[in-house]
């Protein structure tokens, strides 16, 4: 049995959301701004992962039949197939649950396919169609051809060639060289935009990362309230007209204010709130 392809590495909060299990999960925790939460990465998952298994039939030589192709297909998206998978993957070793979710985290396949699909989503999401077909096609077909990241279009990912058609001239009469005469339409000449006069303020400095003094508070500070179980939300409002307005956000934790920012764009207000609330939650000691 040939050993089964490293899966593509994650990054980021998405890794967090796709090892979290829901039975630890709060009511009204905050979606990701990027991805959402693990039940859209696995429903995303679940079709790229269709696709590339079909891909991968169909590239197979010598061609498989339509019926064989569906037939392949359902075996590989088996409950069988995933579990293995997982296992082999050890996924369920980095999964965080709570105790009364142990028993079906290991039994059920559907906690499963689940896990696995919302890992090919996040794959998918972070790293593009091409990264997912190469690695599920090498699951399917140990003699798979990986194409490079750039290989997207049906061009470029087969080799079937075309035949050459010239282009037809429409049919004018040639006129003497002294008679033709070139068009040169006049184009109006534009300057470019001026820079701006002032230049977009700083983010807040971080003083927990000294190494990294702009590191955003904002994810910390929501990776911290979901990890403690708290309700998080955001109300902004925008005030003043609309080319020199101010945005006015506020950090609400489990209906309290606990902190409060201002700025020209939301996201920089927003990025204050979260400052200000995690000092006010008390996570970290105020800065001098």
């Amino acid at each position: 049995m040939n050993p089964i392809p490293n899966p593509p590495r994650l990054s980021g909060d998405i890794i967090l959301e796709v090892f979290t299990h829901r039975s630890i999960r709060f009511a009204g925790a905050p979606a990701n701004e990027d991805f959402g939460d693990a039940d859209r990465l696995a429903f995303l998952g679940e079709k790229a992962f269709d696709i590339a298994v079909v891909d991968a039939l169909f590239r197979q030589r010598p061609m498989l039949a339509v019926d064989d192709i569906e037939r392949q297909r359902d075996q590989w998206a088996s409950d069988t197939t995933i579990d293995s998978w997982v296992t082999e993957y050890k996924l369920r070793d980095k999964l965080r649950y709570g105790r009364e979710a142990a028993e079906a985290i290991k039994e059920d396949p559907k906690e499963a396919r689940h896990l696995f699909f919302s890992y090919v989503g996040a794959v998918f999401a972070q790293s593009g169609v091409q990264t997912v077909l190469n690695w599920i096609g090498s699951l399917v077909d140990p003699e798979y051809e990986p194409s490079s990241p750039e290989a997207s279009t049906m061009d470029q990912s087969f080799s079937f060639k075309k035949p050459r058609v010239e282009p037809q001239q429409p049919f004018m009469q040639q006129q003497p060289y002294a008679a033709q005469q070139t068009y040169t339409p006049d184009i109006p000449q534009f300057a470019p935009p001026p820079p701006p006069a002032n230049p977009p303020p700083p983010l807040p400095q971080n003083p927990l990362s000294p190494a990294q003094p702009q590191a955003a508070f904002l994810p910390l500070f929501n990776q911290t309230a979901t990890q403690r179980r708290l309700s998080v939300d955001y109300p902004a409002a925008f005030s003043g007209p609309a080319h020199a307005g101010r945005w006015t956000v506020r950090c609400v934790v489990n209906g309290i204010e606990k902190g409060q920012g201002h700025g020209a764009s939301k996201q920089l207000a927003k990025e204050e709130a979260a400052k200000q609330a995690y000092y006010a939650m008390g996570w970290a000691p105020r800065a001098l």
